[in-house]
C-alpha cells in the first residue's frame, strides 16, 4: 500500500509539474538581420533569452544573422556561440587570401606555388575570370569545422534542426531573396553571408547566391512566411558610413550596398512584435577588431529585454487558451499528460552503443516524462551531444517511437559508420577527382580531423574551390559523405616576379594542364628569364599511379645560370679585406630527367632520379665558346617540407637529402659522386621564431665547375655576395631569430637577426676549421600579398693568428622583392 502511494504521489508531482508544458504555447521566430561586425550583438541577446528560458521556435537570419542563428540551429548554446565568436581569429576568418594550405599540397606543388605570386586559371584554354577579391575559404572552412562539431551535424532538413531555420540569400539570377531550408547547412549560412565583390558567390544548381542583406537585410517577410505568434528581431543593421570614411573602391562598394539594403529597413522593421536594437558605436562591416564589446553590447540589450519579452509571451499564450479550438481544459491538460507518461526506455543500436556513460544518462532522464513533438526534439538533441562528446562524432538518434500502450519510448542510434561517398546534385564534380583523394574508406568509423584532411587534399588538388562536405544519414544503415564543389579549370598559369641586387629583375611563368585526358598525368609548362639566369623546361608527371603515392616524372630543360668570380683586391690590408669581381661565367646546361619514387603524405618525396645532361662553364668572355660536355647521373632524393609558408615560416622543417652519382662517360672522362644535407627546422616561440639551418656537401676531385657548391648571398650568407666563394666541399651552420612586429606597416612586419658560420673548400684536403668564416646581420621584412620585401645588412668576419686579430670585409646591403624563383 505504502508503494502504492508513493508511486501516486510521485506521479501527481511529475504532471504538476510538467501541465504547463500541456498548454498551448506561442511559436517563437527569432529573426536576425545582417550588419556585419555589429551582428556579433546577437550572440550576447541569443544568451541572454537563453538564461531568461525563451528559447525560439524558428530561427530567420541573413548575413551575420545566418551565421549566428545557423550555429543555433545547429545545437550550440547561447553561451557557446559567444565563446565561439568572442575567440575567434577575425583576421584570419575574414581573410581575402584564397591559397590552398601549403601543408596540404604535394611536393612539387609547393614548388610551383612558392614562385608564383598570380595564378590565372582556364578550362580548356577558355579564361577563366575571377569572380571576387576571393572565393570565402577562410570563412567557409571555418563554418564547416563548427558545424561537423555540432549536435546536428547529419541534417539536411532545416525544420529538422534544434529549432526550425532559414538562411535567407540573394538570388542573382532573379534578384530575389530565397529562403534556404534544406541541404547543407554550411553551404547556405556561406551563400547568405557572401558579400558581393568581396567573396565569390555560392552557385547551386540554377542558383546563384550571395549575401541576403542586399534585398532582405531585416527577413521578417521569410519569418511570417512559417506563420508564427510572435516574431522578435535582433537588429543590427549598419547605418552610413561617414564621408571621411569613403576612401577607397570597398569602401564605396560597402556604402553604395548599404543604399540599397535600408530601403525597406522601416517597412520589415515594422512586421516585428518586438524588436531588440543593441546599443552599438559605428563600426564598420570588416571591423571585428571589438568582438568582445559588440557582444557585451547585445547581452546588455538582451537582458534589459527579457521583462518585455516575457510579457508579450504571456499574452500570447492567454490568446491562444482564450481560442475554443486550442484551448484545454485542467481535467483535459491531466488526461494528455497521464496518456503520454514515459514509464519505460528501449535502446537499439547499430553498432552496439550500449554503456555510454553520458548516453545513459539521458536516457534515464527520459523516464516519467510526457511524450509529445518537443520530447522528441529535446531528447534527439540531448542524446547526440552526448554521443558526440563521448567519440561518436557523427552517430545521430535515427528514430524515436513511442508505444502508448505499454508507455515505452524506443531509441534508435546509430553510430554514424561511413556507407559510400557521393557527388552533390547540386554542385557536381568528377567522381574520380573525388574518390582518390579520400582516406576514409567504407564501413569505417570516422572523425572530423579525417574530414578536415580530405578536404584539404580535395582543395589542394587544384581543381576544385569552395569544397564542402556534408554528413547525411544512409538510407540503411550508417551515413554518406557528400561531396560538392565549384569547378576551377583544368588549366594554371602561375606568374612569378622578383627583383634583388643580385639577379636584377626576374619574371617566371609555369602552364599547368591538370589531369591530361583525365589520365591523371600533369603536364606542365615552366619559364624563368633575367639578364642573369634563364630556364625553359617542359614536365610530364604522374603524381598518383593507380592512385597510390606512388609518382613517376620526366623532365625535359634547358638553362643558364651566370656566375661572378671575386678575388682579394691589392687595396686590401690584413684586417680591412676588399673583394673585386674579376670575371663572368655562366653554366650553361640541357638535358632530361627520368624520376619515380613515392610521395611521403603530402610533405614529402623519395626519389630516384636519371639525368641525362648537357653542360658547360663557359666563360664568358672566350672565344670561342667551349663546347658542352655530356654526363650521366643516377641520383637518390629524399626532401620534406611542411612549413606552412617559405617567407616567413613560424614551423615545420625542411630536409633535403641527396646522393648522386656520375657513370663514366666515354666522351668525356667525367665521373664523379656528390653528397648534399640539409636540415632547416623552425621552433615558434611566438612572437619570436628560431629558425637554425646546417648545410654540408661533398664531392670528389673530378666534380665538374658547373656542378659546384656555391657560398654566399642574403639568403644563405649575409656579408657574402651571392656565388662569393665556390667549391667542392661546403659547411654551413645558420641559426637565425624572427620578431613579429606588434605593428604593422601596411602588411605583416618582421625584424631578424642572423648569424652564420661556414666555408667551402676546393678539396678534400684543403679543409680546415681554422678559415671558417663568421657572418653576422639583421634583416627587415615586409610579407605581402605578391610576395616578401626584404632588407638587409651583414658583414663578415674570421679570425687571424700570428698575430691574433679579426679580419673583415665591408658591410653589405641587400634588398629583395618578389618570389624566389630559382
Amino acid at each position: 500500500m505504502f508503494a502504492f502511494r508513493t508511486l501516486c504521489l510521485v506521479m501527481y508531482c511529475i504532471v504538476a509539474v510538467t501541465k504547463v508544458c500541456a498548454s498551448p504555447r506561442p511559436t517563437i521566430a527569432l529573426v536576425l538581420t545582417g550588419g556585419g561586425a555589429r551582428g556579433l550583438a546577437q550572440a550576447g541577446v541569443l544568451k541572454q533569452l537563453e538564461h531568461a528560458g525563451i528559447a525560439p521556435d524558428i530561427v530567420v537570419g541573413t548575413s551575420i544573422g545566418a551565421v549566428v542563428g545557423g550555429l543555433y540551429a545547429a545545437g550550440y548554446s547561447g553561451s557557446e556561440i559567444d565563446s565561439i565568436l568572442r575567440n575567434a581569429h577575425w583576421d584570419k576568418v575574414l581573410s581575402l587570401q584564397d591559397n590552398t594550405r601549403r601543408e596540404t599540397m604535394f611536393y612539387a606543388q609547393k614548388t610551383e606555388e612558392d614562385r608564383s605570386i598570380l595564378t590565372l586559371r582556364f578550362r580548356d584554354f577558355t579564361f577563366l575570370p575571377p569572380q571576387a577579391l576571393s572565393s570565402s575559404s577562410q570563412f567557409a572552412s571555418v563554418i564547416r569545422e563548427y558545424l561537423w562539431r555540432s549536435p546536428y551535424n547529419t541534417v539536411t532538413n532545416f525544420d529538422s534542426l534544434r529549432c526550425r531555420f532559414r538562411a535567407v540569400a540573394t538570388n542573382l539570377s532573379d534578384g530575389r531573396w530565397v529562403a534556404l531550408s534544406n541541404g547543407n547547412l554550411a553551404t547556405a549560412i556561406q551563400a547568405s553571408a557572401t558579400f558581393p565583390l568581396r567573396y565569390a558567390p555560392v552557385r547551386l544548381d540554377t542558383s546563384v547566391l550571395v549575401d541576403g542583406g542586399l534585398v532582405a537585410n531585416i527577413p521578417t517577410e521569410a519569418a511570417k512566411e512559417l506563420r508564427p505568434d510572435i516574431i522578435i528581431v535582433v537588429n543590427t543593421v549598419s547605418g552610413y558610413m561617414p564621408q571621411t570614411d569613403l576612401v577607397d573602391a570597398l569602401d564605396l562598394a560597402t556604402q553604395s550596398l548599404t543604399a540599397a539594403m535600408k530601403q525597406r529597413d522601416s517597412i520589415n522593421l515594422g512586421a516585428a512584435d518586438f524588436v531588440i536594437t543593441p546599443d552599438i558605436p559605428d563600426y564598420s562591416t570588416f571591423d571585428f577588431s571589438n568582438a568582445a564589446a559588440i557582444i557585451d553590447s547585445g547581452a546588455k540589450a538582451g537582458q534589459q529585454a527579457v521583462p518585455e519579452i516575457q510579457t508579450l509571451i504571456r499574452k500570447a499564450q492567454i490568446r491562444l487558451n482564450s481560442d475554443p479550438a486550442i484551448r484545454r481544459t485542467p481535467e483535459q491538460q491531466d488526461s494528455i499528460m497521464m496518456r503520454t507518461m514515459v514509464l519505460s526506455v528501449v535502446l537499439n543500436a547499430s553498432p552496439d552503443l550500449t554503456g555510454i556513460t553520458a548516453v545513459d544518462s539521458v536516457l534515464r532522464e527520459m523516464h516519467g516524462r510526457s511524450w509529445s513533438s518537443n520530447f522528441v526534439h529535446h531528447y534527439q538533441w540531448q542524446l547526440q551531444r552526448a554521443l558526440h562528446t563521448s567519440g561518436w562524432p557523427f552517430a545521430f538518434v535515427r528514430s524515436m517511437t513511442y508505444d502508448s500502450v505499454a508507455k515505452r519510448v524506443t531509441v534508435w542510434l546509430d553510430g554514424g559508420m561511413l556507407n559510400s561517398v557521393q557527388v552533390s546534385s547540386l554542385r557536381p564534380v568528377d567522381y574520380r577527382d573525388i574518390i582518390k583523394e579520400f582516406t576514409i574508406s567504407a564501413g569505417s568509423h570516422f572523425s572530423i580531423d579525417d574530414l578536415r584532411n580530405t578536404s584539404e587534399r580535395l582543395r589542394s588538388s587544384e581543381l576544385f574551390a569552395d569544397v564542402d562536405m556534408s554528413v547525411v544519414p544512409a538510407s540503411g544503415t550508417g551515413v554518406n559523405i557528400v561531396v560538392g564543389a565549384t569547378d576551377r579549370g583544368n588549366q594554371l598559369l602561375k606568374i612569378g616576379a622578383r627583383t634583388d641586387n643580385e639577379r636584377y629583375a626576374q619574371a617566371s611563368f609555369d602552364f599547368i594542364h591538370q589531369s591530361l585526358f583525365s589520365s591523371g598525368v600533369r603536364l606542365g609548362l615552366h619559364g624563368l628569364i633575367s639578364s642573369r639566369i634563364g630556364e625553359a623546361a617542359l614536365n610530364a608527371e604522374l603524381p598518383r599511379i593507380l592512385g597510390t603515392l606512388w609518382t613517376a616524372g620526366l623532365k625535359l630543360y634547358a638553362g643558364f645560370k651566370e656566375v661572378w668570380t671575386y678575388e682579394r683586391s691589392p687595396r686590401s690590408t690584413r684586417t680591412k679585406v676588399i673583394t673585386d669581381r674579376t670575371g663572368n661565367f655562366s653554366e650553361d646546361r640541357y638535358g632530361l630527367r627520368l624520376s619515380a619514387g613515392r610521395q611521403l603524405e603530402r610533405n614529402g618525396i623519395i626519389l630516384a632520379e636519371f639525368r641525362y645532361e648537357y653542360q658547360r662553364y663557359q666563360n664568358m668572355s672566350a672565344k670561342p665558346p667551349d663546347p658542352y660536355q655530356p654526363i650521366t647521373t643516377v641520383r637518390g632524393v629524399i626532401r620534406w617540407d611542411d612549413r606552412a609558408t617559405v617567407a616567413f615560416p613560424q614551423r615545420g622543417r625542411m630536409i633535403n637529402l641527396s646522393l648522386e652519382s656520375g657513370f663514366l662517360t666515354p666522351q668525356t672522362g667525367i665521373s664523379f659522386t656528390k653528397v648534399f644535407a640539409q636540415l632547416s627546422p623552425v621552433f615558434n616561440l611566438e612572437p619570436f621564431a628560431l629558425l637554425p639551418s646546417v648545410q654540408i656537401g661533398a664531392a670528389d676531385n673530378s666534380l665538374p665547375a658547373a656542378e659546384l657548391f656555391s657560398l654566399g648571398g642574403q639568403d644563405m650568407f649575409l656579408g657574402m655576395r651571392e656565388d662569393q666563394e665556390r667549391g667542392r666541399q661546403l659547411v654551413l651552420g645558420n641559426i637565425e631569430v624572427r620578431y613579429r612586429l606588434p605593428i604593422d606597416i601596411l602588411f605583416p612586419t618582421y625584424l631578424s637577426v642572423q648569424y652564420n658560420l661556414g666555408a667551402v673548400w676546393a678539396y678534400p684536403e684543403q679543409i680546415k676549421l681554422s678559415v671558417l668564416k663568421h657572418g653576422v646581420g639583421t634583416t627587415f621584412g615586409l610579407d605581402t600579398p605578391i610576395g616578401p620585401v626584404k632588407l638587409s645588412l651583414g658583414k663578415r668576419f674570421w679570425f687571424l693568428n700570428n698575430p691574433a686579430n679579426v679580419a673583415s670585409e665591408p658591410l653589405l646591403g641587400y634588398f629583395s622583392f618578389g618570389v624566389r624563383l630559382y
